[in-house]
């Protein structure tokens, strides 16, 4: 029997169903890592020529294996070096340049600061880890070589929660360096719409007070990456009027009056005590 090639494995333990979109997401910023990986290591002159290709999905928890198309590689290499290629090695290469990038998120914000971070890599990060984020479980990196599986990367849901936040913020950062960024400030709900998160809208129906910015409620709106953030603050709540949330903001500004809220991050909440009766 022989034996299957060498293959870099994500394994995924989601503890609900998987949307479609998210997972491909995920293996689309993988191939982005390897074109960016493969052409900095000299194994292809262009993106287009740098190929990760999905060999073997399996049923039960989602694994999914990918190996690199190695065609230009070995047509640049030329036929006396091409057996010299050691895809094994490749691929585990591969695999911590993809650790690499996770911890560079796993880290806290003032860790990050002499790191050389783009968007795109707040972008790839957030999509790689989203599926788990957004849907509980965690997901492991495996390089498989035959019999052998080397375990690279686990990330729990928890993880990439924080993952998630930490690329927000560094992508804001990005966009924008003067960008007014406020942690863990106390809100409170004063209109919520229960419905999921419109990413793409322009308005939007809910309203939030935070004191410490402003002493008027104003609109609250969550990016595509953060939509989990919502489901989590309200989804066992009965009343979220009664509780305070600590959260992560970009603040939005015109003529320096206070605009909107854009959540990026969230700490807990804690109730709201109960009015004595009169």
């Amino acid at each position: 029997m022989a034996v299957a090639e060498p293959s870099l494995q994500l394994h995924l333990e989601p503890d609900e169903p998987i949307e479609i979109s998210e997972l491909t997401g995920a293996l689309a910023a993988i191939a982005r890592q390897y074109q960016a990986y493969a052409v900095e290591n000299e194994l292809a002159t262009k993106n287009s020529e740098a190929r990760l290709l999905v060999s073997v999905v399996k049923p039960g928890s989602i694994d999914i294996n990918l190996v690199p198309d190695l065609v230009s590689t070995v047509a640049m290499a030329g036929p006396l070096l091409a057996p010299l290629i050691d895809k094994f090695e490749l691929i585990e290469k591969f695999g911590k340049h993809l650790k690499s990038l996770i911890d560079l998120f796993s880290k806290k914000r003032e860790a990050t600061a002499g790191d050389n971070i783009s968007i795109k890599d707040c972008d790839d990060a957030t999509s790689i880890v989203k599926p788990i984020a957004s849907h509980g479980g965690s997901q492991t990196f495996n390089v498989i070589n035959g019999p052998v599986t080397v375990q690279l990367l686990t990330i729990t849901a928890q993880e990439a929660s924080s993952i998630l936040e930490t690329a927000a913020h560094e992508k804001a950062l990005l966009q924008n360096p003067k960008a007014e960024v406020l942690q863990r400030v106390p809100m409170v709900w004063k209109r919520l719409d229960r419905d999921s998160v419109k990413s793409a809208a322009k308005t939007t129906p809910d309203r939030a007070l935070i004191e410490e910015i402003d002493e008027k409620p104003h609109a609250v709106f969550f990016t595509d990456e953060m939509s989990h953030l919502k489901k989590q603050m309200i989804g066992d709540e009965d009343n979220p009027y009664q509780a305070i949330y600590f959260v992560d903001v970009v603040v939005s500004r015109s003529s320096g009056k206070v605009v909107s809220y854009r959540v990026i991050g969230y700490h807990g909440k804690e109730e709201l005590e109960a009015l004595p009766p009169s």
